[in-house]
C-alpha cells in the first residue's frame, strides 16, 4: 500500500498499547553492556603490523585480572522488560546462516538501547540442556597451574550460576549428590568434598539462571522518525563465546540472588 494512502486511510501505531503489551506479556531480565576487554585488540593502531611490543591484533589475553581471560566485559546491570521468542523452525533464518537452533529473539519497548555484544540474563532458572562436561581441578592443571584461576583446588567452574542440581556422574559412573558431594550455592562455582579425583572427566545437569549474548546488530525499527522498538537475536553464552577461560572472576563467585533479585 502506497504511503499516501496508507497516512490518508488514518491508521497509525498504537505506541500505548505497544508498551502495554511489553508490560503485560514480557519478561523481567537483566541486561548488561557488552564490550571488548582493553586485552582484546583488533588493529589498535590502525595498521596490521606490531608495533613495539604491541601486537597489532590480539583477540584476548589468558588471565587478563579484568576479564578474566573471556575477551569482554559486561558494565551497567540494571532490569529490563522485554518480549522473549524462542526459535525452533525459521528455516530461512537457519539456512541464511544467522541463526541456530536453540537462539531467541528479544524485543524491547520504544526508546530501549540493546547493542550487539550486549549480555541477557534470565531471572529464571531452566535446565542446561543436555549438561555440562568438566574435567575436574581443570584450572589448576597444564598451563593454568602458572595463573591466577581464582579457584580453590576443591572447586571448578559452571557455565552458569547454579541454582540446583539435577543429576551428576563421572566417567567411571560414579553418581555424586547435591549436599553430599559437592555444593552449589547460586554462583558459577561447583565446591567438592570428596568427589571425582583430579583429571578425571564428570557430566553434570543443572538448573540456572542462562546468560545469552546479543549476536547479531539489532533490527532498527523505525516509522516516520518514529523508534518502534529495537528487535536483536540472542544466543546462549556458552555457545557463543565457546572458548571461555578456566578461571572465576570474582562475580562467578557471587550466587545470583545476591548480585540482583530474582
Amino acid at each position: 500500500m502506497a504511503q499516501g494512502n496508507y497516512k490518508g486511510l488514518g491508521i497509525d501505531f498504537d505506541f500505548s498499547s505497544m508498551r502495554g503489551q511489553i508490560d503485560e506479556r514480557g519478561e523481567n531480565v537483566i541486561h548488561e553492556i557488552g564490550l571488548r576487554c582493553t586485552c582484546n585488540r583488533e588493529d589498535m593502531f590502525a595498521g596490521e603490523t606490531e608495533h613495539g611490543a604491541h601486537a597489532a591484533r590480539q583477540r584476548r589475553r589468558f588471565g587478563c585480572t579484568i576479564c578474566s581471560g573471556y575477551g569482554y566485559i559486561y558494565r551497567q546491570a540494571r532490569y529490563l522488560t522485554a518480549m522473549i521468542t524462542g526459535i525452533r523452525q525459521s528455516k530461512t533464518q537457519v539456512e541464511s546462516g544467522w541463526i541456530v537452533p536453540g537462539d531467541a529473539t528479544m524485543s524491547v519497548m520504544p526508546g530501549e538501547l540493546v547493542s550487539a555484544g550486549d549480555l541477557i540474563t534470565f531471572t529464571w532458572s531452566e535446565p542446561i540442556s543436555d549438561g555440562q562436561t568438566i574435567t575436574r581441578g581443570a584450572a589448576a592443571m597444564g598451563d593454568n597451574q602458572s595463573r591466577k584461576t581464582g579457584l580453590e583446588d576443591d572447586e571448578d567452574r559452571l557455565w552458569y550460576n547454579a541454582e540446583s542440581s539435577i543429576y551428576c556422574e563421572d566417567e567411571d559412573g560414579n553418581v555424586y549428590s547435591s549436599g553430599s558431594n559437592f555444593v552449589l550455592n547460586g554462583s558459577k562455582i561447583i565446591k567438592w568434598a570428596g568427589g571425582p579425583a583430579k583429571g578425571k572427566s564428570y557430566t553434570i545437569k543443572y538448573n540456572a539462571y542462562h546468560e545469552w549474548v546479543v549476536f547479531v546488530p539489532p533490527d532498527i525499527r523505525r516509522d516516520h522518525g518514529r523508534d518502534l522498538g529495537t528487535r536483536v537475536a540472542i544466543r546462549k553464552r556458552h555457545v557463543a563465546m565457546i572458548n571461555t577461560s578456566a578461571a572465576a572472576s570474582a562475580a562467578d563467585k557471587i550466587p545470583f540472588c545476591n548480585r540482583l533479585s530474582c
